[in-house]
């Protein structure tokens, strides 16, 4: 009988390409190993640096919580920043301890940065995971011309798989609704193919990393 339409045609040589099985052109391929060259254990740190910072990213090396507030005063003071936003309590403890000005919610429409810590960051991609669970929620981090974000060594990952099974364990497998990995400023090409920073979010980004030891 003849189809009626080219519809049923493809779709009978669709259904006899599936009943036909076919020998595998590359036997020998391996589909198990790492695409990835394999990294150092020992400096993920360093590895996380040079991908960060080769995003565009801004990163400072602290030695503890004190450098830190080193750094970051010296930052703002150079930045001549008005109004910054600290949003999770502890972090917003430690910055009242050390008289940082800050406020926890918005005083204006246009505050000029935000202070957050992350989920974890990846040593491979030089990226960090942000998720829903943190007190600053989905939104704040994106709406501030700077993101200054607060990690410690002991939240270093090496690829982006060690950040779920990071993030399983942390939550018990009850992972949150939103997890968003950043890698370096928001940039964007979508208008004539010219490349804008700080088009869908934060323009700079500065990660402060504290050695936990």
């Amino acid at each position: 009988m003849q189809e009626s339409t080219s519809r049923e045609k493809v779709l009978k040589k669709v259904r006899s390409a599936l009943i036909q099985n076919s020998q595998n052109p590359y036997p020998k391929l391996d589909y198990v190993s790492s695409v990835y060259s394999p990294q150092p254990d020992d400096v993920p740190e360093l590895i996380f640096a040079q991908r960060f910072s080769e995003a565009g990213g801004n990163f400072i090396f602290c030695e503890n919580k004190i450098e830190f507030a080193e750094s970051l005063l010296n930052l703002a003071e150079k930045k001549k920043w008005k109004e910054i936003i600290c949003s999770e309590k502890h972090l917003s403890d430690f910055l009242n301890e050390i008289e940082f000005p800050h406020s926890s919610i918005a005083g204006s429409q246009s505050p000029e940065a935000v202070i957050t810590t992350c989920e974890c960051i990846v040593a491979r991609t030089g990226s960090m995971l942000i998720s829903s669970a943190n007190s600053y929620g989905r939104v704040l981090p994106f709406f501030t011309p700077v993101h200054i974000v607060y990690a410690t060594t002991g939240q270093i990952v090496n690829d982006l798989k060690d950040a779920f099974a990071f993030m399983k364990l942390k939550y018990n497998n009850e992972l949150p609704s939103s997890m968003t990995f950043i890698t370096g400023p928001s940039k964007t090409a979508d208008i004539e193919g010219i490349v804008v920073t700080g088009a869908q979010g934060p323009k700079e980004l500065f990660l402060f990393l504290a050695d936990e030891n």
